[in-house]
Order: C-alpha cells, then sequence, then structure tokens
C-alpha cells in the first residue's frame, strides 16, 4: 500500500460548476474426469436476480454483478485509480519484477497493462468470474480462483502483488496478508488500493441525514452481517504490519464525486467518478 501523510487540506469548491486428465481414483470411486468437467461447467455458469449476473462459483463471495453494466463501471474504477495515481499503474519502486499477482482482477485491464509494461515479467491474475478478455498480453494468464481459498502458488514466487477494490470480498483480512507475505520473494512488494465508502463533505453542505451519507452508513451495515466487514481506512497499514510486512507507505486521497472541486484534475476525477456510480448495484 502506498502513501505519505493523509491529505486533509479541503477542497475548494468550483463557482461555476457547469462543466475483475483422464485420472479416476477407482479405490475411492471417484470420477476425476468428471468432476474436472463439473467444475468447468460451474465456473461458466453464471447465476441471475433482479435483472443482474452475477458469478456461479463460490457464488455470494462477490457482492456485486459481474454483467456488462458492472465491468463497464469497473474499467471507469480503473481509469480512476490510474488518475489518482499520477497516470501510473503503481507507486512501488519496481525495477524488473519477473513475477507480478493481481487479486480479483474483475476485467482484467489492469493486469493487461502491467503485463505490456512489464513484457519480462509473466503476470496471473485472479478472479471468481470468467469476464476477462482473451486476447491478451504473451506474458499473461487468468485463473478462477478463490484468494479466500489456500492458495495454490508457490511461496516466495511473487515480485509485486496487487489488489484493487476488493472491499465487501474479504472474510478474514489477517489470514489475506498473511498468504500475501508467505507468497512473496524477499524484497518484493505489495500494492493496495481501497476506499472508504463512507461519504463526506469538507463544506458541510451534506448533512448526517442526507441520503449519500444514509446510503453509506447502510452498506457498512450490510457488508457486515454478510460477514465481509469493510475495515477502516487506516486499519489496513497495521494489518500489513502484523503479517510481516515493513517499510510500508500509506497514501489517502479525496476522491470527489462529481465536478463541484475548483482543481482542474480533481474536477476531472469528479467527473469519471460520477459516471462510474450513475448506475451502483
Amino acid at each position: 500500500m502506498n502513501a505519505s501523510e493523509p491529505s486533509t487540506t479541503p477542497l475548494e469548491a468550483d463557482d461555476d460548476d457547469s462543466d475483475d486428465g483422464n485420472d479416476n481414483d477407482s479405490a475411492l470411486g471417484i470420477d476425476l474426469s468428471t468432476e474436472t468437467q463439473s467444475l468447468s461447467s460451474l465456473v461458466m455458469k453464471f447465476e441471475f436476480e433482479n435483472g443482474r449476473r452475477y458469478h456461479a462459483f463460490q457464488a455470494g463471495r462477490y457482492a456485486f454483478p459481474n454483467d456488462e453494466e458492472e465491468l463497464d463501471r469497473m474499467d471507469l474504477e480503473n481509469q480512476l485509480f490510474f488518475m489518482l495515481l499520477g497516470d501510473k499503474l503503481h507507486h512501488a519502486p519496481l525495477k524488473s519484477p519477473q513475477r507480478i499477482l493481481d487479486l480479483g482482477t474483475g476485467t482484467g485491464v489492469w493486469a493487461v497493462e502491467i503485463a505490456d509494461q512489464y513484457p519480462s515479467a509473466s503476470v496471473v491474475g485472479t478472479d471468481l468470474s470468467p469476464v476477462q478478455p482473451t486476447m491478451v498480453p504473451p506474458n499473461l494468464k487468468f485463473e478462477i480462483d478463490d484468494f479466500e481459498q489456500e492458495w495454490t502458488f508457490q511461496k516466495d514466487s511473487f515480485d509485486f502483488i496487487h489488489w484493487r477494490l476488493l472491499l465487501a470480498s474479504v472474510s478474514d483480512y489477517p489470514k489475506l496478508f498473511r498468504q500475501a507475505f508467505q507468497h512473496m520473494k524477499p524484497g518484493g512488494y505489495m500494492e493496495i488500493h481501497e476506499v472508504d465508502p463512507g461519504q463526506c463533505c469538507d463544506d458541510g453542505t451534506v448533512t448526517e441525514d442526507s441520503s449519500s451519507v444514509r446510503w453509506s452508513q447502510l452498506f457498512y451495515e450490510g457488508c457486515k452481517k454478510a460477514g465481509r466487514p469493510i475495515p477502516p481506512i487506516g486499519s489496513y497499514k497495521v494489518m500489513m504490519e502484523s503479517a510481516g510486512f515493513v517499510d510500508i507507505k500509506e497514501q489517502i486521497l479525496k476522491r470527489p464525486s462529481n465536478t463541484w472541486p475548483k482543481d482542474k484534475n480533481l474536477k476531472r476525477i469528479g467527473m469519471v467518478s460520477y459516471l462510474a456510480n450513475l448506475n451502483p448495484w
């Protein structure tokens, strides 16, 4: 996770706001080829509810849809983070990484871009949903996997582990951080990008009884009831330290939800954020 000191400077509003074989065991009576086929079939299936499409493999582990509408929103989120990071894919001081893991890769757009940026690296993107593109760089592969289960990757094997927006998808953050630490090479880096779904306002114009603030409160409550509570934004660093990570840098940035900021870059970020949240689930 990257960082410096949290940004506490109030944002200035613009006065003119117009602008993720055939081997059988006969002793056990198990046909492994059939089991594999059944699993593959499940992985490629989807569930539908209230007009939205969801993953069927490990159903319910991911709280949000995976249909085209959601994939478009996820791509906008990727653009948002690219802009927030200063038009960069990461802040970790990578030199020549050989093996990169993207957890919860979603649409796979970040994995594709990082594979292009480091063509000598072997990149793996994992997700519960098979929604990634098939035409990808030769050094990239996608795998359907549940990062909450025990990892099957070789330990001490990744130079860089990345995740973005896993909120509402993790039931045991300490375990996830421990597994990530165990599978990183000595001297490797882990970088995570998360958001605080809480709503706040620098000038007090958004009150506690507003619908947006109430929505965020209900979102927190729903995630907690589902067994995937959202950690306070300042707790990630502590959890990483407990897992064994050192030299952790934390950066907390403000992300406007529409075009009200006077700062032109923040106004652009606000515009993309607004587009990304026109139809939030």
